[in-house]
């Protein structure tokens, strides 16, 4: 019974964390108008596991680790490699 209680306990705990890592990241993201923060905080806090979809849907929210633009590398975009002003070479 009591390793039944730690497992909970553990498990709660880690809700906790997780609960407080994903209110701190909607809260930094920048993407919502304080009425949505408000009840993203809310829905994380009153439905157990939510953080978890709410997390889901912020990953894309940082920026990418590459400068610049991202289309300049992007080989699937059309006239991705294309200089353009540089003597005149380029797409109009």
């Amino acid at each position: 019974m009591k390793m039944i209680w730690a497992a909970l306990s553990l498990l709660g705990l880690a809700l906790l964390v997780l609960n407080v890592w994903g209110t701190m990241r909607i809260w930094r993201s920048g993407l919502y108008e304080r009425g949505q923060l408000r009840a993203q905080t809310a829905l994380i806090w009153i439905v157990p596991g939510s953080v978890l979809a709410v997390l889901y849907v912020l990953k894309g929210d940082r920026p990418s680790k590459s400068v610049g633009d991202p289309t300049a590398t992007n080989s699937s975009v059309p006239n991705a490699n294309v200089n353009v002003g540089a003597g005149g070479i380029g797409a109009p």
